[in-house]
């Protein structure tokens, strides 16, 4: 992949703290919480990644306006020359996440591979925001296939940087921009990321920025003809894949898939954090099944797929007697955090609650390796990056 030094934008100094300005990604943001971003600042960011126009106009245009207006009172400003700035996620529980926010040339399937779905409703939103404001506000999440040579270069220049924001995100983990803009420098990240690279998040941004690009004929080597990224290697001794799980709102019929378990095991803990923990303990493939009102069990599955995410799309679902479209038209439930559908379920109020073990990363390598799509919703990798530390608009340079 090509990578690409810009000029960063951010907040200035007028704004005071500029982390406590930041925010999750705009599809982690439902209506109430993005009322709650706004209420804290007229300059927090989600007024721009999920705008309201208080006259009840257009909330593109609206944004596009007050991005504008921003940029011309200095509440935010763009750096004077291109630049890459690592990424270092301080997480909760120790360690560093190390990676790098640039932008990144969008490339064929075999440089730049997706592994998911994307939900059509999703990527018109945000390709109706990025026309109006010609800014690319949030970035991607890729892991490249760089051998660790990403970590070796992040860990010499973080070793005597400065930071620019600190950002603590609700679950603890801290956030830090730093800045690398001497051009040899440079020169030397993008030779070690000249490889294959994955998205690990973000295919709607991506796919949003790719659409963009193709449909106005924008030249390679622009800011426009490329998407905000944070890389990170995928040797990372810090990635983790967390999963998502799954559930549907009826009971099923736990009759109708006798035919692809093993074995089984009745659980006899009480909370959903224990229950996805002995799940992902288990010799796999093996998930959670818990129908509301019976005894949570964990299953051994027949191996159709070393990824249990599909042997739930191609095995479990026609079993039930559902299309593949119930993955994505409102049948399957899905649930990132297994203490939510472990109360749900008790409550009644999911009928039935899938709880899938997590996902390493060589296996999410090898999954994708020859372009195959992985099942919408198959990955979470934590922590989320976050967005409104360093943005990114299409009159950068590059380098």
């Amino acid at each position: 992949m090509r990578v690409l030094a810009f000029q960063g934008i951010r907040y200035t100094p007028r704004v005071g703290d500029a982390g406590v300005l930041a925010a999750p990604p705009y599809d982690q943001i439902n209506d109430s919480a993005r009322d709650r971003f706004h209420a804290q600042s007229p300059h927090q960011f989600v007024h721009l990644s999920r705008p309201v126009d208080p006259a009840g106009h257009d909330i593109y245009t609206y944004a596009a306006d007050l991005h504008e207006r921003w940029l011309k009172e200095e509440v935010i400003a763009r750096e004077d020359r291109p630049a890459l700035y690592p990424y270092v996620i301080e997480l909760a529980g120790g360690g560093r996440r190390l990676g790098v926010l640039a932008l990144v040339e969008m490339a064929d399937a075999k440089v730049i591979r997706p592994h998911e779905q994307t939900l059509a409703k999703a990527v018109a939103d945000r390709l109706s925001l990025l026309s109006a404001m010609r800014v690319d506000l949030e970035p991607a999440l890729l892991v490249s296939e760089d051998g660790g040579r990403l970590e070796a270069l992040l860990q010499e220049d973080l070793a005597h940087a400065k930071p620019l924001v600190r950002h603590q995100d609700a679950d603890g983990n801290v956030h830090v921009i730093y800045r690398v803009d001497d051009p040899d420098r440079i020169a030397q990240y993008q030779k070690a990321l000249d490889v294959p690279a994955a998205i690990a998040d973000g295919h709607h941004r991506y796919k949003v920025a790719q659409r963009y690009a193709q449909e106005r004929g924008i030249r390679p080597g622009t800011a426009a003809a490329a998407k905000l990224a944070v890389i990170t290697s995928l040797d990372s001794p810090e990635l983790t894949i967390e999963p998502i799980h799954r559930a549907f709102k009826e009971k099923i019929d736990l009759d109708k898939l006798a035919g692809l378990r093993t074995g089984s095991q009745t659980f006899h803990g009480s909370s959903g954090q224990d229950f996805a923990a002995a799940v992902a303990a288990a010799p796999q493939p093996a998930l959670g099944v818990w129908v509301s009102g019976k005894e949570p069990e964990i299953w051994s599955l027949k191996a159709s797929s070393p990824l249990v995410v599909e042997i739930f799309q191609n095995d479990i679902l026609p079993a039930l007697g559902l299309p593949a479209e119930a993955s994505t038209n409102g049948t399957v439930v899905y649930r990132a955090q297994p203490v939510e559908l472990w109360d749900q379920v008790a409550s009644g109020e999911l009928g039935t609650g899938i709880f899938l073990p997590p996902m390493a990363p060589t296996q999410f390598a090898a999954a994708i390796a020859d372009g195959a799509l992985l099942p919408a919703k198959s990955t979470r990798f934590v922590p989320k990056v976050m967005s409104g530390l360093v943005w990114a608009d299409h009159q950068s340079q590059v380098l």
